[in-house]
């Protein structure tokens, strides 16, 4: 059965919505705002009754820290107010208020107007709900496609399958350190997935080469990031995706590429990926040379802070490699 919560200091109207309301709901009626969020804090109730005029906290500020609350804020509240004039309608509307009901009471209106607005109700949240399993539909279905970018990309250079994914499970690593959101977490999962996909247009016998690159071709392979940027630039799904792209080479210090971008006008994204990602490097087999050893690795990650990389993320994912996280 709904539970409705009346709110109202007039004891003889509650008493009057109480009696019509319970034939067919269960009723709970306070005698302020105060009371009302006292309610709420110990259960849940699917429709409030709220009286505009009362002492000390009237309706309009008591549905102000109903709608602050995540937990609460998708409550419907109908206003109870003397005043059936269509300004006060309209200002009740205005307000927030889903709806609002005249005093006295009407017994054969308040029954209607509390079906409706909780027929209402139970519509948007199973729409929510659908849409909550529709969109995680599509983000698995786009995490699908993302996978099968990278290992497209990762298939054009044998020594570095996986790297996409180990660079993307480090930076949720810090990021959760960090305490960034959960969807900035999920959205910096795909940049980084996605970090050298601007490497489909950098050819084979480059990536593949069996020594260090020369200059011309160490110029081809700096085109990369602009092309991943192009390439992801225009997802209207993942607006700013390309970032990942576009900015992993960057140094903190202003002298890397493309842009020589400096500090933090790098996106944090792109920070965090640049980290991961030559750590990765260096601790991977690569054509021209075999994996660096541990030691040497964390020593030339310490020498590029403040330089190469941005010093706190630096000392975050420092600590995550001290304490064995990743082995």
């Amino acid at each position: 059965m709904k539970h409705i919560l009346v709110v109202d200091d007039n004891k003889t109207n509650l008493a009057v919505a109480k009696s019509e309301l319970s034939k067919n709901y269960q009723v709970t009626p306070v005698i302020s705002g105060h009371q009302a969020l006292q309610f709420l804090e110990k259960r849940k109730t699917d429709l409030i009754l709220l009286d505009i005029n009362m002492p000390e906290m009237d309706g309009r500020e008591t549905m102000r820290c109903i709608r602050e609350r995540k937990e609460w804020a998708s409550i419907p509240i109908i206003f109870l107010t003397a005043d059936s004039s269509p300004e006060t309608e309209a200002q009740c509307l205005s307000d927030g208020a889903d709806d609002f009901i005249a005093k006295p009471f009407v017994p054969q209106v308040m029954q209607s107007r509390v079906g409706r607005i909780l027929e209402l109700a139970e519509l948007r949240s199973n729409l929510e709900m659908k849409l909550a399993e529709k969109t995680k539909q599509v983000e698995q279905i786009t995490l699908n496609a993302i996978m099968a970018i990278a290992n497209t990309i990762e298939a054009k250079d044998r020594y570095t399958r996986g790297h996409s994914n180990r660079v993307a499970r480090y930076c949720v690593e810090i990021a959760t350190r960090l305490g960034m959101s959960e969807e900035e977490i999920k959205a910096l999962n795909f940049m980084a997935l996605l970090h050298d996909i601007g490497k489909i247009g950098v050819p084979d016998e480059i990536l593949n080469k069996p020594m260090p690159l020369d200059d011309d071709d160490f110029e081809i392979v700096k085109m990369h990031p602009a092309i991943g940027s192009e390439i992801l630039k225009d997802l209207t799904s993942m607006p700013n995706m390309h970032i990942g792209a576009l900015c992993h080479h960057e140094r903190y210090d202003g002298k890397g590429y493309p842009s020589g971008l400096k500090g933090e006008e790098i996106p944090i994204e792109a920070r965090m990926i640049a980290i991961a990602d030559s750590y990765d490097a260096m601790s991977s087999n690569r054509a021209y040379r075999e994996a660096l050893p541990r030691e040497q690795v964390l020593d030339e990650l310490r020498k590029g802070r403040g330089t190469q990389f941005d010093p706190s993320v630096l000392d975050v994912f420092l600590d995550m490699l001290d304490k064995n996280f990743f082995d």
